[in-house]
């Protein structure tokens, strides 16, 4: 009996550890998913403010500012979840109670003031982000251009031409401003004539001269 006993403990200290490696796995794992979606928002960020003095905004499949949020989104979802795969069993496996107990304050103090930055910087983000409003035009020729509501009054917009494959640069030379006092972004249509790129956005129509994709 007592070696039967003996060796369902050691059978399961072995299913034991397999968890915990399990764990740490995922944990670093999530963790890694972190810093690398954190990284390149807080990249993009940068290259956004770097862009905006010369009216430029970055468009993959969306605008800029919406990716930002969505990468501190991601970033903070999965750092939430590896340090719960990994410092609660950590601390757990700490003898000394005094030491355990101070290192848990520590650990919550610091994932606290993390969090607070975080959630500051994704506040931000996803205040741009609710504030952006771009549309993609795409003429049947292959030339497409950007159309945005930057503020809050209706009747302004801004029209962006491509510079490079994934950078749109703001049109100078139109009025920005609808004659009907209400520019819908999202219904326009882009057609070539001639030598220039006519865009129509309900009653509103803008002549892109020198505009190509």
């Amino acid at each position: 009996m007592e070696e039967v006993a003996v060796e369902s403990d050691g059978i399961l200290e072995l299913q034991d550890n397999k968890v915990s490696r399990k764990q740490l796995a995922w944990g670093f794992l999530l963790l890694a998913v972190a810093a690398i979606f954190g990284l390149g928002a807080g990249w993009l960020w940068a290259w956004l403010d770097q862009l905006s003095p010369s009216g430029q905004v970055v468009f993959f499949i969306v605008s800029g500012w919406p990716m930002v949020f969505c990468g501190f989104l991601i970033s903070g979802l999965s750092a939430v979840a590896g340090l719960l795969c990994l410092v609660p069993k950590m601390i757990t496996r700490i003898g000394r109670k005094g030491v355990r107990v101070s290192v848990r304050i520590l650990v919550h103090l610091g994932v606290t003031a993390a969090s607070l930055v975080w959630l500051g910087f994704w506040l931000i983000s996803g205040l741009n982000a609710l504030m952006s409003d771009y549309h993609k035009i795409n003429a049947e020729t292959g030339e497409s251009v950007v159309v945005s509501k930057p503020g809050f009054d209706p009747a302004d917009f801004v029209v962006y031409a491509p510079k490079s494959p994934f950078v749109y640069q703001r049109v100078d030379g139109i009025s920005g401003h609808s004659e009907s006092r209400l520019f819908v972004s999202d219904h326009c249509t882009l057609e070539r004539q001639d030598t220039a790129l006519t865009l129509t956005c309900g009653t509103d129509v803008v002549t892109l001269t020198n505009q190509t994709n």
